[in-house]
């Protein structure tokens, strides 16, 4: 039995590789890709927090804000993903943000790295 399970597979790795397939091996490259950016991020050594930190540590600071700002942060601060495409965005090559004021994006971005919210 395991003889005849290891013939099987000596030959479909023969034949994948003398006759690959296109298709086959642009779904292996694609899964390959996605396996290694989901054990990337696994396996990221940073510690991180969750979002809802930025959110904790700028409740004091939400006074000075308008309730746009507020609101406009809040739902930045919802998922890892919209924080992520806030930091790339605003924070790693600074430009204006038309829903929140300069300093209070810089307080944002200040927060983000301190706390290693990505």
């Amino acid at each position: 039995m395991f003889k005849n399970l290891i013939i099987i597979i000596v030959a479909i790795a023969v034949y994948l590789h003398f006759y690959p397939n296109e298709e086959l091996n642009e779904w292996f490259s694609e899964t390959k890709q996605q396996a290694q950016e989901d054990f990337s991020e696994i396996a990221d050594t940073k510690a991180k927090v969750a979002p809802s930190k930025l959110i904790s540590v700028l409740q004091t600071d939400f006074k000075k804000f308008s309730k746009k700002e507020v609101a406009y942060v809040k739902q930045v601060a919802e998922t890892r993903d919209s924080l992520k495409a806030f930091h790339k965005e605003y924070c790693v090559e600074p430009k204006d943000n038309p829903r929140l004021r300069r300093q209070y994006q810089l307080k944002v971005c200040s927060t983000i790295d301190q706390y290693r919210i990505l």
